[in-house]
């Protein structure tokens, strides 16, 4: 699976943006190869540092088929406990990629 990452300005986090993103690499790796790309990938995973989520989708939306955006401790506009969040993320970006 190709995948798309990108990060918020990192203004006011409120979660560790690399650690998660790292956890969400290795969840992911246990069940499907993983290639970081910028663009055309399968999915992009946009992660808000707090629940703001501030940066432009717009810009980069046709860098990935699809998105998965955390803004803090949402998952999609949901709201995910924090030791929750590496493997919620990881299964929304497999949900997505079956889609494709």
């Amino acid at each position: 699976m190709k995948l798309r990452i990108k990060y918020c300005g990192g203004c006011n986090p409120i979660i560790n943006r690399s650690r998660l993103v790292n956890q969400v690499k290795d969840e992911l790796q246990k069940k499907t190869n993983v290639e970081i790309v910028d663009k055309d990938a399968d999915v992009g995973l946009l992660v808000g540092g707090c629940q703001v989520c501030c940066p432009n989708l717009s810009q980069i939306e046709d860098q990935a088929k699809q998105w998965v955006i955390v803004g803090g401790n949402l998952v999609d506009y949901l709201p995910v406990s924090i030791d929750q969040l590496p493997a919620k993320v990881a299964e929304k970006i497999l949900a997505k990629a079956a889609d494709n």
